[in-house]
């Protein structure tokens, strides 16, 4: 009788490994097909500039249909859902997207949460839920003064005040240097022309005599 229970046991070993090991594989399967979400845009305590806000998400093993299309719960398919700074979030304040994509408008400068749900058809949502959560801030766009938008400043106008400055300071002195050299050039021409005269007049008084 030991016999043949220590048999049986040694039997049933493998068959227990075996069913063992094909849980183990169909639960790591089920988590890697698995669908995921995951919110790209805005990051995690990114700061938005503008009033509009760019939703950009990304889903894996999921397929998006259009919900008023395929209402009747599907397998591995549905939509999204988007709360934004909403405390009490129901699937009747979702705002409900088809798309990887969607853009908040007119929201205001400050902090903000965003939530997003994978949700079915019929707007129930996964088992086990996927839902994913970021914290980002929104500020208004800065606008620059006409002298900074145009990149003219107190700054730019000194330097271009000195520059000035400088380029009329070098034209005076070039044209002084140049009157001070022509200057006695000017002044020896008189001296020919005495000599000149004196040849004359010597040449008169030869005559006269």
């Amino acid at each position: 009788m030991e016999k043949l229970s220590n048999s049986f046991g040694k039997k049933l070993l493998p068959v227990a490994s075996a069913g063992i090991f094909l849980f183990a594989a169909s639960g790591a399967l089920a988590q890697t097909n698995a669908p995921s979400l995951k919110i790209v845009t805005p990051g995690e305590a990114q700061t938005i500039y503008g009033d509009k806000v760019p939703i950009l998400l990304a889903v894996e093993n999921f397929q998006i249909v259009d919900y008023q299309t395929k209402k009747v719960p599907a397998l591995g398919e549905g939509h999204v859902h988007l709360w934004l700074d909403d405390k009490n979030s129901t699937k009747e304040s979702a705002v409900k997207v088809t798309g990887d994509e969607f853009t908040f408008s007119d929201v205001p400068a400050g902090d903000h949460s965003l939530r997003a749900e994978l949700v079915n058809n019929d707007h129930s949502s996964q088992i086990p839920p996927q839902v994913v959560t970021v914290n980002f801030k929104s500020a208004p766009v800065t606008t620059p003064s006409p002298a900074a938008a145009s990149g003219f400043d107190r700054n730019t106008a000194v330097v271009i005040f000195v520059v000035v400055a400088l380029v009329i300071a070098a034209a005076w002195w070039y044209t002084k240097e140049e009157d001070e050299e022509e200057t006695p050039k000017s002044e020896t021409k008189p001296k020919p022309k005495r000599k000149a005269q004196a040849k004359k007049k010597t040449s008169r008084s030869k005559k006269r005599r």
